[in-house]
C-alpha cells in the first residue's frame, strides 16, 4: 500500500492530464474519421461514384418480384423450365397409357393392379408380424436382464449392510 501511495505522489498532475488528452484525441480521430467503406470507389466503367450495370452486364434483371427483382438467384445452374416440361410430358404419357375407351381393357388393368396390391398387402403383413415377434423377444430379453440385476443388487445390499454395520460399531468403540 505504501508503494502505491509513494507512486501516486511521484506522478505529477501534468503527466496525468497529458495522457488523458492524448486518449481523447485518439478516440475522436478514430471514431469520427470517415471509413473507407463509405468512400466512393472507382468503377470499371469510368469515374462515376455508383456503377449500374447495363445490357449484358446485368446480373439480375428487373422482373417485378420481391424487391422488384426475381426471387430466384440468376446464377443458379438449374433447368427448372426443362424439368417442368419433362414432368408435363411424363404426366401426359402416363394418362394416355392409363386411359382407355375399351371397358374390357379397363377391367383387365384393374385386375392386374389388384393382384399387385394383394402381394403388397401380404408382404407388409409379414413385415409387421416379424417386427412384432422381434419386439416381443427384445422385451423378454430385457425383462430377464432386469430381474438378474435386481437379484444381484439384493445380494449386494445384504453385504453392504454388513460392512456398514461393522464400520459403525468399530468407529463407535474407538470413540
Amino acid at each position: 500500500m505504501n508503494k502505491v501511495i509513494s507512486w501516486i505522489k511521484k506522478v505529477k498532475l501534468q503527466q496525468i492530464f497529458t495522457v488523458f488528452l492524448v486518449g481523447v484525441l485518439v478516440f475522436f480521430t478514430q471514431a469520427c474519421s470517415p471509413s473507407k467503406a463509405a468512400q466512393p470507389t472507382q468503377s470499371p466503367r469510368g469515374n462515376s461514384e455508383v456503377y449500374v450495370p447495363k445490357g449484358d452486364n446485368v446480373i439480375n434483371p428487373y422482373e417485378g418480384g420481391m424487391n422488384n427483382f426475381s426471387d430466384r438467384d440468376p446464377r443458379a445452374k438449374s433447368d427448372a423450365k426443362a424439368r417442368g416440361e419433362y414432368l408435363k410430358e411424363n404426366a401426359a404419357q402416363n394418362q394416355a397409357e392409363k386411359s382407355t375407351n375399351n371397358p374390357l381393357e379397363a377391367i383387365r388393368r384393374v385386375g392386374s393392379d389388384a393382384g399387385s396390391l394383394g402381394k403388397n398387402v401380404q408382404q407388409k403383413a409379414g413385415d409387421v408380424g416379424n417386427k412384432t415377434q422381434n419386439t416381443a423377444e427384445d422385451f423378454a430379453r430385457g425383462t430377464k436382464q432386469g430381474l438378474e440385476n435386481i437379484k444381484g443388487n439384493a445380494q449386494d445390499a445384504g453385504d453392504y449392510a454388513k460392512d456398514v454395520t461393522k464400520h459403525t460399531v468399530r468407529d463407535t468403540l474407538r470413540d
